[in-house]
């Protein structure tokens, strides 16, 4: 490296080290949790809210692409300046099964978010008693075996192209 570009990357290094940086501590964004995060219709979950001012009012709202469902309000509670909440909801009992996301949100603006999966409900459920496979002990018996016509095409098709290969080479 030549002279020149060193006392630029020094320059460059001092500038960086001489910058003033300032941190900020500040309120952090509010979080929410759904557990459980899979549940059926008409069934019951709880939001647990952190990093929120005491006293904010969340308005809670589950949504798909489809539908947009009011649940509730949760207010912020504690001490200082962590607060939070936990509250329970039951689903709506005609709450199409998929995917949805449950919103807080304030006045404000402050939003946060969770995922939440929506199975069918209880009632609908089949009745009959749940079945699991087992694994057994036995080997897995693979049939490989080709048909004779298939297995006698690609023969032929291989010593065809080695004729042909042949053939190529002594004709240059």
């Amino acid at each position: 490296m030549n002279a020149r570009f060193l006392r630029w990357l020094y320059l460059a290094l001092a500038l960086l080290l001489l910058t003033p940086t300032a941190s900020a501590l500040a309120h952090g964004e509010p979080v929410i949790v759904v557990d459980p995060s899979v549940a059926a219709a008409g069934g019951t979950i709880v939001v647990t809210g952190t990093e929120m001012e005491p006293g904010e009012v969340f308005s809670l709202v589950l949504e798909n692409a489809s539908t947009s469902i009011a649940l509730g309000e949760a207010t912020a509670e504690g001490e200082g300046e962590e607060g939070g909440f936990a509250v329970s909801l039951v689903l709506p009992a005609d709450l199409p099964a998929g995917f949805y996301t449950l919103r807080a949100f304030t006045e404000e603006g402050e939003s946060a978010i969770a995922d939440l999966t929506v199975t069918a409900a209880a009632a609908q459920a089949d009745a009959g008693p749940a079945t699991a496979q087992e694994p057994s002990g036995e080997q897995h018996v693979l049939d490989r075996s080709k048909p004779v016509g298939q297995v006698a095409g690609v023969a032929v098709l291989a010593l065809g192209s080695v004729f042909l290969g042949v053939w190529l080479i002594r004709r240059t």
